[in-house]
């Protein structure tokens, strides 16, 4: 009826503020989509129930956070001892740590998937499960390609994880986004942080990098328990209806702007995760010393992650910021190459601040859409395009330095990669709708 505002597909009236931080916090989680409406006289129960505050299920919120980057994270500190303890080769090597990046590509569209044929709550135990199999199993293992599968499975759950992060907010908080959104990406940067920072002493404590790497599948089992009560009344998905098709969408001119975007962007901070430690390792510093740096990295993040996105969101004209933040790539990896050890403080800082360009980036994709559903898919199509170029670049990033045994000539060559990206990111902040560049109405 005119005048009334029209349900979202939760059910969920739209309104401004639901608009966006629903939003961005999707744009954050990299969606691939969000859900459809279940069938009606089972939504309205299931919206009674689940719109009910519940500090457990707040709580697992964050710990579903907290689960986002330890499967990631605690592998560069210990990348060493990982390699020659599986008798790791070259390739094998540089392929766990491109490893992140891959799974996020090829997995983020499980978690929806999960939800329209289990439910959304069955669909986030399933995840967790696999990320603590994963963690717990691939320590025990003693072949490299069967540690490596293991791994592959554990990035999986958390990959999934990540896409269904914003439907349970939605679900169960669909009046509290703005205030969830800010907790969720600090829990993320603390997850990445305790997970760089405490795994090489954990390791050296008792069990070796076996135990280092593995005890993170605890924290996937406890954020397990909040959800175990809710699987009786779940929710089945359904999938939205697509207006614009998939190959329509990668042939405009914002989805592949934004693909070249976020793969120079996501190559940048997945090498960081990957192979800082190692480099600061090899010039000086002890495991636990490298594995802090990564932390105070992680750590930078904080105070900016949600505020810088949400004022470029809001500004008119944000290339300023965008450019000043997007710079800290180059001049990162310029401190990298010129002062490996005595500038690691540094690189961390700078580093640290530098990830937030990406999701800087993501929150300008309201610029280049008319409605929620095809910002929604701009930015899943472009995000899965970006991890999976950036996974080919890390393992590239390694395949080179371990083949010449020496930083210079890849960090030179992230480097180069580095300087378009400022210029990029401002470029992307002129509003262009894919609707228009198709010539469609949605």
């Amino acid at each position: 009826m005119a005048g009334e505002p029209h349900p979202s597909p939760l059910g969920v009236p739209d309104s401004e503020a639901l608009d966006r931080w629903g939003l961005l916090f999707g744009l954050f989680t990299h969606p691939v989509m969000l859900p459809a409406d279940a069938p009606r006289e089972r939504s309205a129960k299931m919206r009674e129930v689940n719109r009910r505050p519940s500090p457990l299920v707040l709580a697992g919120i964050v710990l579903l956070a907290l689960n986002l980057r330890p499967a990631a994270a605690s592998v560069g500190p210990l990348l060493p001892e990982i390699r020659r303890g599986m008798g790791l080769g070259t390739f094998e090597t540089a392929l766990l740590v491109a490893l992140p990046a891959f799974a996020f590509a090829f997995f983020s569209m499980t978690g929806p998937a999960l939800a329209r044929r289990f439910g959304v709550h069955r669909a986030t135990l399933l995840a967790l499960f696999a990320i603590a199999i994963g963690l717990f199993a691939r320590v025990l293992a003693d072949d490299a390609w069967v540690f490596l599968l293991l791994s592959t499975i554990a990035l999986g759950g958390a990959a999934a994880v990540s896409n269904l992060l914003p439907v349970l907010v939605l679900l169960h908080y669909p009046d509290r986004l703005g205030t969830l959104a800010a907790p969720y990406s600090r829990m993320l940067s603390i997850g990445f942080a305790a997970a760089a920072a405490f795994t090489v002493p954990i390791a050296h404590s008792d069990g070796g990098w076996r135990t280092g790497v593995g005890i993170w599948g605890a924290l996937a089992l406890l954020a397990a328990i909040p959800w175990l009560p809710l699987i009786r009344q779940d929710l089945v998905l359904a999938p939205i209806p697509r207006t614009i098709t998939l190959v329509q969408m990668i042939r405009t001119r914002s989805c592949q702007q934004f693909s070249l975007l976020f793969s120079l962007q996501l190559l940048q901070t997945w090498v960081m995760i990957g192979w800082l430690p190692t480099l600061w390792r090899e010039h000086g510093y002890h495991p636990g010393g490298a594995g802090v740096l990564m932390g105070v990295l992680a750590l930078c993040t904080v105070p900016f992650t949600l505020w810088l996105p949400a004022l470029v969101g809001a500004r008119r004209d944000p290339r300023r910021a965008l450019i000043v933040v997007g710079l800290c790539f180059p001049l990162g990896d310029a401190l990298v190459l010129l002062a490996p050890h005595a500038a690691a403080v540094p690189v961390a800082i700078v580093l640290g601040v530098a990830t937030i360009s990406f999701p800087m980036s993501l929150s300008l994709i309201i610029r280049h859409a008319h409605s929620r559903d095809v910002a929604l898919s701009l930015a899943g199509v472009a995000q899965t395009v970006g991890y999976f170029v950036a996974g080919l670049g890390v393992l590239g990033f390694g395949l080179l330095h371990l083949h010449l045994a020496s930083w210079g000539w890849p960090m030179g060559l992230l480097l180069v990669l580095a300087l378009p990206i400022p210029l990029l990111a401002a470029r992307a902040a002129s509003p262009s709708s894919v609707e228009d560049q198709l010539g469609v109405a949605v």
